[in-house]
This record gives C-alpha cells, sequence and structure tokens, in this order.
C-alpha cells in the first residue's frame, strides 16, 4: 500500500542527513607560515641529505572553517626562544595571524595536536575556548615514558606537556586511541607514529575532496614520495612504514606535509594561493 506520508518523512530525513554532511565539510583550508628556520640543513628533514645542502624550512599550522567548526591543525609554539635553538625566526603572534584570513583564537573550537614536539604542541594557550585532540598514546609517552628517556627527549618541553595534561583535567582533551574516523564533524585520525611514539595524520572533509595534514609524519613530499626517512625520528623503520598507511588513508587526496617549503615558496606549482604574507589557501 502506498504511505506518501512515510515516504515524504523518509525524504525529509534524506535531505536532513545530506545538508548535515554538507555542513561538516570545510569550506575553506589555510596553511599558516608562522615562523622560519632559514638556511637550515636539508639533513633535519631528509636522513642522508648532503651535509652542505641547505634551504629555507617553514614553521607553520593549518586552519580548516566549515559551516560549524573552525579548526587549527597543531598549535606551534609561543616561546621564540625555544624557535630561535633550533634556528627559527620571524615568529608571528597567534592573534595577527589568524586575522589574516579574518579569523580570530577564540573562534577556534578544536585544535589537532599531531605530536608533542614544543612546536606542533607549544601554542595551547593561545586557543581559549578550543578542546584539544591528541593520541592517547603520545600524551602517555610524554608525561610517563619521556621524562627517563635522554635518548628521545630532543623537542620536547616539559611545561608543553603538563599544559596539556592539565587541559585534560579540564575536560578539553579528546584522546584518540589509534584511528578514529569522524573524532568531530568532518575530521578523521590516524596513528602514523615513527617520528614520535604517537604521531597523528588529521584529514579533512573538504568541499574539494579528501585533505589530509601529515605534520611531521612526513616533513617533506621528498619523503613521501622517495620513501626518504626522516632527519628526526625516534623509529625511522617504523615512520617510513607511516608513510605506506599515509597513502592509504589519503584515498586519492591531497596531502599537506608538516615543513614542505614549496607550500609557501611556490604555492601556485602546487595548486595553492598565496592570499597573505604568512597564509596559503589550500581549498577554497
Amino acid at each position: 500500500m502506498h504511505r506518501p506520508g512515510l515516504a515524504a518523512a523518509f525524504a525529509s530525513l534524506f535531505l536532513f542527513a545530506a545538508a548535515a554532511r554538507a555542513g561538516d565539510r570545510f569550506e575553506k583550508v589555510w596553511c599558516l607560515q608562522y615562523a622560519t628556520a632559514p638556511n637550515a640543513p636539508i639533513s633535519m628533514l631528509l636522513a642522508g641529505a648532503p651535509a652542505d645542502a641547505r634551504m629555507d624550512v617553514p614553521f607553520a599550522m593549518c586552519v580548516a572553517k566549515s559551516d560549524q567548526h573552525v579548526v587549527v591543525l597543531d598549535a606551534g609554539y609561543v616561546n621564540p626562544e625555544l624557535g630561535k635553538g633550533f634556528g627559527a625566526t620571524g615568529w608571528t603572534e597567534y592573534a595577527a595571524l589568524l586575522a589574516e584570513i579574518g579569523l580570530r583564537p577564540e573562534q577556534v573550537d578544536f585544535v589537532t595536536i599531531s605530536h608533542m614536539h614544543f612546536d606542533h604542541a607549544g601554542g595551547t594557550s593561545r586557543f581559549p575556548k578550543a578542546k584539544f585532540i591528541v593520541q592517547r598514546r603520545e600524551l602517555e609517552y610524554a608525561a610517563g615514558a619521556l621524562p627517563h628517556n635522554s635518548a628521545a627527549k630532543n623537542a620536547f618541553v616539559a611545561e608543553d606537556v603538563l599544559a596539556l595534561v592539565r587541559l585534560n583535567w579540564q575536560d578539553r582533551v579528546l584522546l584518540a586511541d589509534g584511528d578514529v574516523e569522524g573524532i568531530v564533524p568532518g575530521v578523521d585520525v590516524y596513528l602514523t607514529p615513527g617520528h614520535t611514539a604517537g604521531t597523528m595524520t588529521v584529514c579533512l572533509d573538504t568541499k574539494k575532496g579528501r585533505v589530509c595534514y601529515s605534520s611531521d609524519a612526513v616533513y617533506t613530499y621528498r619523503n613521501i614520495e622517495e620513501d626518504i626517512p626522516l632527519g628526526l625520528a625516534l623509529n625511522a623503520g617504523e615512520a617510513v612504514e607511516s608513510f605506506k598507511k599515509i597513502r592509504r588513508v589519503l584515498r586519492g587526496g591531497l596531502l599537506i606535509p608538516g615543513h614542505e617549503p614549496r607550500i609557501f615558496s611556490e604555492p601556485k606549482s602546487l595548486g595553492f594561493r598565496r592570499v597573505s604574507d604568512h597564509a596559503v589557501a589550500i581549498v577554497e
């Protein structure tokens, strides 16, 4: 028997679900360069590179905006003195940085923390209303095992780890146990270790398809295209195995590595557009 009322209800439900999915898609994605290590050794990024090979290495975070949420990928650092220890200069305060793309720090809903190195986890204080997403394995390793492992401490800062522990006590941390698709609307996270114990790759559902930010699981396109191990890795073999996983979870989408100079030096060649002194549009 034909029941038009029921059919109309199902149609409305389908349209509502489709609209909800569309609302979860990110309409815009930018990458923001907040500091630079000029003339840095390429061996920092590419294991085995000639000792005299050098290039300008960007320090960056990415920002994604949908109708519902603003998500920042990595928190950078806010102590310029730490950056200077790694040769970084030109640090930019986040309020000014976000203003270049028409946003304010208090508009940020979520910040993904790919790993706990200072240049990715050191800026949590600048996002007063955000919740933070990190791998449980990374936080537990940084807070528990790391203080007793001098070989693995490079680029970790105790204050950053303690800040995230405090945020967790304030119910402002979402701990991911491995791969979690849809951890928040439009955001999938994947455990891609090697660089650190719990390095995480983040994939976004955007209006132009899938965009994945590897952070330091992949420093540059050359790492993953040529299977060149990372210049800094807790476990180099595990990091190269993570390259394979990242290729799978990309699903034909776009990869944004964590320290790829070309994103900022020649964005047009990658299909991106420079929109300001520090910002490059990835999806617009």
